[in-house]
C-alpha cells in the first residue's frame, strides 16, 4: 500500500542515465586502537590494505563505466543489455554505490532482468549504508507499501531526509502526520514540513500554510500562513496562490490589497484553480476592482463551474433559472443545480428543491422535493429549514411529523428567518411537554455548522 501516492515515487528509471562517478583517492589514515587494546597491525600492512581498497573502487568504477558504454548505447555501437549487467553485476559485488544503485533500480522495474523486489531491496540497502541518499529513498518508498514495514519506511526516510533529501522530508511530514499511523507524531510532522518547506518544497510549505491558518498543532499565525503560501504560489501552486488571494481580500496576516487579491487571483486561474477562477469571475461579473466585462465573468465563471466548483455550478444554474446573463432554460438550470447539489451545496439543493416543488422544468415531486429541502437544511440553509418544517407541519410531501417540524424552525428562528418564529410558536402550542422536552435536549447537542458562503472562497 502506497500512502502518499506520487510523492513516493522512486529515484531511477528504467534507462541507465548515471555518469561515471569521478574516484577520488583519500590520504588512509591508520585506525586507532580501542581503549585498553594495543594495535598489533603494522603501518605497512594497513598502506596495502589502503592501497587494495582504492584499486578496488578503481576497478568497480571502470566496470561500471563499461556497463554504462553497453546498456546505453554511448559510443554509437550496438546497445548490449546482458553484457551491460554482468559488468554491472561485477561492479556492484566490489560495494560500487552507484552500481548498486542502477542494479537495484532494474531489479525493482524488471528492466533488463526478471523483477526480483527482495534483490531490489537487498541492493539498495547495501547502497543505502553507505550513505547513498538516494538508494536510502526508494528504500522508503518500497518499505512504505506495506503497512507492517512503516517502521522501516521511516528509517530510511529519516536517514535520506537527515542529507538534506526534500523528498524524503516531506514525506516524512506526511506519515507523522497521517493520523492512522500509530507511530503518529505533531511535533515531528511539524519539524519536518518545516525543513522540507525551508529547503523549498511548495507542497510542504502550502501545507505549513495550512497548518499556520488553521492553528492546527501548532499557534495560528495568520502572518506565517501567508508567508509560505507565498512562497509555494511564487512556486506555482495554485491552490497556494488562491489562499494567498483570499488573505489580501480578507486582510488576514497580510495588509488587505485588492490589487495583490486581484493578482494571485488571476495566477491561481490561469493555473485552473476552480475557486480562483470563480471568484476573478465574479470580480468581473460586479467590476469589483476592475471595469465590468460581462463575457469575461461568464467565462471564468463556467471554467470554474466545468471545474467542479459547487459554488460556480449553482451560479451558471442560478442564471439560466432566472433568465439573468444567461438565456432561460429550466434544462439546463437543472443539470447545473444537480451538479453543485450531488457535491453539497446548499444553495443549489435549495434551487433544485424549488424547481421540483413548482414543477420548473420537471414534474411536480414533493417527495423529491423534500428530499433536497432536507440536505439543503442539514447543511444550516434557513430558507430550506423554515420550508422543513413548513412542510412535516402540514404534511406536505411527507408525513405530518410535529416534533421534527418543531426542530427545523427552532433552526430556521435561530438563523432569523423572518417567518418562522410565529411558524415555530403555532407548532409548539401542539407539542407535549415531553416533547418539548426532548426538543430542547435535540436542539442543545446539535452542532454549530456555518453556514456557507456562496463564493466558494473555503481555504482548500
Amino acid at each position: 500500500m502506497n500512502f502518499f501516492g506520487a510523492y513516493t515515487m522512486n529515484r531511477g528509471d528504467s534507462t541507465f542515465q548515471l555518469s561515471l562517478a569521478l574516484v577520488t583517492l583519500l590520504a588512509i589514515q591508520p585506525a586507532l586502537a580501542h581503549a585498553g587494546l594495543t594495535d598489533t597491525s603494522t603501518p605497512s600492512l594497513q598502506l596495502a590494505a589502503a592501497v587494495e581498497t582504492s584499486q578496488n573502487h578503481q576497478e568497480a568504477a571502470k566496470q561500471f563505466a563499461i556497463a554504462s558504454d553497453l546498456l546505453t548505447n554511448k559510443n554509437g555501437g550496438q546497445a548490449k543489455p546482458q553484457e551491460g549487467i554482468e559488468w554491472l553485476e561485477r561492479s556492484a559485488a566490489q560495494g560500487y554505490t552507484p552500481a548498486l544503485f542502477e542494479l537495484a533500480n532494474f531489479y525493482e522495474n524488471g528492466v533488463h532482468v526478471k523483477q526480483d523486489i527482495s534483490k531490489a531491496v537487498d541492493l539498495y540497502e547495501q547502497a543505502a549504508k553507505q550513505g547513498h541518499v538516494d538508494s536510502q529513498y526508494n528504500l522508503g518508498v518500497l518499505f512504505l507499501r506495506e503497512p507492517e514495514n512503516i517502521d522501516k519506511a521511516i528509517h530510511w526516510f529519516e536517514q535520506a531526509a537527515r542529507q538534506q533529501d526534500v523528498a524524503a522530508q516531506y514525506n516524512l511530514a506526511l506519515l507523522y502526520d497521517a493520523d492512522k499511523n500509530r507511530k503518529a507524531d505533531q511535533t515531528e510532522a511539524t519539524y519536518w514540513f518545516t525543513q522540507a518547506a525551508q529547503n523549498g518544497h511548495k507542497d510542504a510549505q502550502f501545507d505549513l500554510g495550512v497548518r499556520y491558518l488553521k492553528g492546527i498543532h501548532q499557534p495560528q499565525n495568520h502572518s506565517q500562513a501567508a508567508f509560505w503560501f507565498r512562497k509555494a504560489a511564487e512556486q506555482h501552486d495554485p491552490a497556494a496562490a488562491f489562499n494567498l488571494a483570499l488573505m489580501y481580500e480578507e486582510g488576514h496576516g497580510v495588509e488587505r490589497s485588492a490589487d495583490q487579491a486581484l493578482h494571485w487571483y488571476k495566477e491561481a486561474a490561469r493555473q485552473g484553480e476552480p475557486g480562483a477562477q470563480y471568484n476573478l469571475g465574479i470580480k468581473y461579473l460586479l467590476g469589483e476592482g476592475m471595469p465590468q466585462d460581462a463575457k469575461q465573468a461568464m467565462e471564468w465563471i463556467r471554467k470554474a463551474a466545468e471545474g467542479k466548483n459547487p459554488a460556480a455550478q449553482h451560479t451558471i444554474g442560478f442564471m439560466y433559472d432566472q433568465g439573468v446573463d444567461l438565456p432561460k432554460d429550466d434544462a439546463m438550470a437543472l443539470y447545473w443545480y444537480r451538479q453543485s447539489a450531488d457535491q453539497g451545496y446548499a444553495e443549489a439543493q435549495m434551487g433544485l428543491a424549488s424547481m421540483f416543488a413548482e414543477g420548473q422544468g420537471v414534474t411536480t415531486d414533493l417527495a423529491e422535493a423534500v428530499n433536497w429541502f432536507r440536505k439543503a437544511a442539514e447543511n444550516n440553509n434557513p430558507v430550506a429549514q423554515f420550508n422543513m418544517g413548513t412542510y412535516l407541519a402540514h404534511g406536505i410531501g411527507t408525513a405530518k411529523d410535529l416534533p421534527e417540524a418543531a426542530y427545523w424552525l427552532s433552526r430556521a428562528t435561530a438563523q432569523h428567518h423572518e417567518h418562522a418564529a410565529a411558524n415555530l410558536e403555532f407548532v409548539l402550542k401542539q407539542l407535549t411537554a415531553s416533547e418539548r422536552q426532548e426538543l430542547d435536549r435535540r436542539l442543545s447537542t446539535t452542532p454549530h455548522i456555518p453556514q456557507q458562503q456562496d463564493k466558494s472562497a473555503s481555504i482548500q
